[in-house]
């Protein structure tokens, strides 16, 4: 019985390890140092395309304006790579050529994070891994696409 009971806590352990660790690895650091981005998920969806969620996180106590972070709108400046097959994606825009993502606006400070998402065309299903593309920081690679 104590022998299943230590099984059972170190899978639980190495389970909880090894989401930490991918977690980590799904963030990219600004050009300045204080703020990040941390992917949430790119999923895909119905319709042909895929739903990139991240966040934008700052530890600055000032805050700083999201468009200044980017260095403009989200729809220019966010994108993903599949390096696999040498493709760029770029966000999914309506029929009056507006961007299907989050209308960026205010700032982003210390414990106060901003959830972003953008809509893409869904590179196909035998692209498991893209890397997401945000101006102003670190690429993010190897994010996994997820079915909805």
């Amino acid at each position: 019985m104590h022998t299943l009971k230590t099984a059972v806590l170190l899978s639980l352990a190495i389970s909880c390890f090894a989401a930490s660790a991918t977690a980590q690895n799904l963030e990219g650091m600004g050009e300045r140092g204080d703020t990040k981005i941390v992917i949430t998920d790119i999923k895909r969806d119905d319709g042909g395309t895929v739903t990139l969620r991240f966040q934008m996180i700052s530890t600055s106590e000032k805050g700083d304006g999201i468009y200044q972070l980017m260095g403009g709108y989200l729809p220019d400046r966010v994108h993903l790579v599949d390096a696999a097959n040498k493709k760029k994606y770029l966000t999914v825009k309506d029929a009056a050529g507006h961007c299907l993502c989050t209308e960026i606006k205010g700032n982003v400070a210390k414990d106060k994070p901003v959830n972003l998402w953008a809509k893409f065309p869904a590179p196909p299903d035998s692209v498991q891994k893209v890397t997401v593309i945000v101006s102003g920081f670190e690429p993010v690679e190897a994010v996994p696409i997820t079915a909805r």
